[in-house]
């Protein structure tokens, strides 16, 4: 057995198992809720643009922006359509969602990579008061991609990597250009 099919079995088996588990009106509508707060990065653009329009916390906001954006494009726009995987829904016709069906790849989230490069951008801007609560919340969004069915959990990993990578990349350039 291949290291792929070995991470693709325990995909299937650890949504199954979410699936089965994470039952009830309640649970679904926390996930969803969750969910949603990631949906066109409402949870990090919404703070981002507070900040830009306070002289105090511009910088950060405008750092903030930055790192959403260009792990937008970086995630979703090549990264995804560079590793073609089918959503968990494609290839578990059984699985219901409880979501609107994302028409693009599955592999890496990008509820996950824009959530945690934001959540790396407030936890540099921030410090630990701030930056621990924003992972928090990044976790969370990302964790119910796959109790919503939209998502494999190695989806989210590899999206929480990508996305630290890449925020912690655009804060250095950031930086950088600030020097000069």
């Amino acid at each position: 057995m291949s290291i792929l099919s070995f991470v693709q079995k325990l995909d299937k088996n650890a949504i199954r198992y979410a699936r089965r588990r994470l039952r009830g009106e309640k649970i679904e509508s926390a996930m969803t809720a969750l969910t949603r707060l990631g949906d066109l990065g409402l949870a990090w653009l919404l703070p981002a643009a507070y900040m830009l329009s306070s002289y105090k916390y511009r910088r950060r906001g405008a750092e903030l922006l930055a790192c959403f954006g260009v792990c937008v494009a970086v995630n979703n726009l090549m990264l995804k359509n560079i590793v073609d995987r089918e959503r968990p829904y494609e290839a578990m016709p059984w699985l219901d969602t409880l979501v609107k069906r994302p028409r693009d790849y599955s592999f890496p989230s990008g509820h996950a990579a824009g959530s945690f490069a934001s959540a790396y951008a407030i936890a540099k801007g921030f410090g630990k008061k701030t930056g621990i609560p924003a992972y928090v919340l990044a976790s969370a969004i990302s964790l119910t991609r796959v109790g919503v069915g939209v998502h494999y959990p190695s989806d989210v990993l590899a999206g929480a990597v990508v996305g630290t990578i890449i925020g912690a990349g655009t804060m250095k350039g950031l930086r950088k250009l600030k020097g000069r």
